[in-house]
């Protein structure tokens, strides 16, 4: 191998580095803070990461392969303009997957459906009844029905999905007895197969189930997975990677 092509593998092996570890520092953002848990299986994340990684961390070191020459005119110029695009592709991904977040847990009917960051109407969100609610991430409340005939038929006719409607969010605590007639009965589901087994089994081993609640969560991808919820407050426990239309146990 001659000096110039070891310089190149020393240049490319570098910035592959820089790159993956960038995108593992992504990686866990993502994962750990945005989607946490089942969330980012749920809401299909990694469709939208699929273009932004071969980008960041593959496409970046190539052309540093290909344009990297030891005392190339213009070679400071070729390798700031490839960071340049690794940047701006790392920016513009993670803002479109950050405004993807699940930031609301709604409670509509008969289920939880998950409201993200860009659809969320801060504008209209009623703060005031929610002062004495504990911040959390996603925040967990309850959307008002239909309150009379008129707005019932109003909201049929229109097609009005009343869940993405912020101003008529409120605590779910204060409306814990409908939420409560809807919990699911975990213990009559029986898993589809032996990875559904194996999910409901280990969550059972982690935590004390007869002191939750479990809900259907339908995430925007019309997928569905179970939400846990503490008994005794309503706040989120974690995730159950089960599907909420199992059949139950006659």
């Amino acid at each position: 191998m001659n000096k110039l092509w070891r310089s190149k593998l020393t240049a490319f092996s570098i910035h592959l580095l820089f790159s993956a570890t960038i995108i593992g520092i992504f990686m866990l953002i993502v994962t750990k803070l945005w989607f946490p848990d089942i969330l980012f299986a749920l809401e299909n994340v990694w469709q939208g990461l699929q273009i932004l990684i071969p980008v960041d961390a593959i496409l970046g070191p190539i052309l540093t392969l290909i344009l990297f020459v030891p005392g190339k005119k213009g070679l400071v110029g070729d390798l700031i303009l490839i960071a340049l695009i690794q940047v701006l592709a790392l920016v513009y991904g993670g803002y479109t997957i950050y405004n993807q977040r699940p930031e609301i847990i709604v409670f509509v009917g008969d289920r939880f459906e998950i409201i993200p960051s860009s659809k969320f109407d801060r504008e209209n969100f009623q703060a005031h009844y929610f002062t004495d609610v504990e911040p959390a991430f996603p925040l967990i409340l309850y959307s008002l029905p239909a309150q009379s005939e008129e707005e019932q038929s109003e909201f049929v006719l229109n097609n009005i999905q009343y869940q993405k409607m912020s101003e008529r969010y409120r605590p779910l605590t204060d409306h814990q007895e409908v939420v409560r007639s809807k919990a699911l009965q975990i213990s009559k589901f029986i898993p589809e197969d032996e990875q559904s087994k194996a999910n409901l089994e280990q969550f059972k081993a982690k935590h004390d189930i007869a002191k939750m609640l479990f809900f259907v969560l339908e995430g925007t991808t019309s997928e569905a997975k179970i939400i846990a919820l503490d008994s005794s407050d309503l706040t989120i426990v974690g995730y159950l990677d089960l599907n909420p239309w199992a059949k139950y146990q006659p």
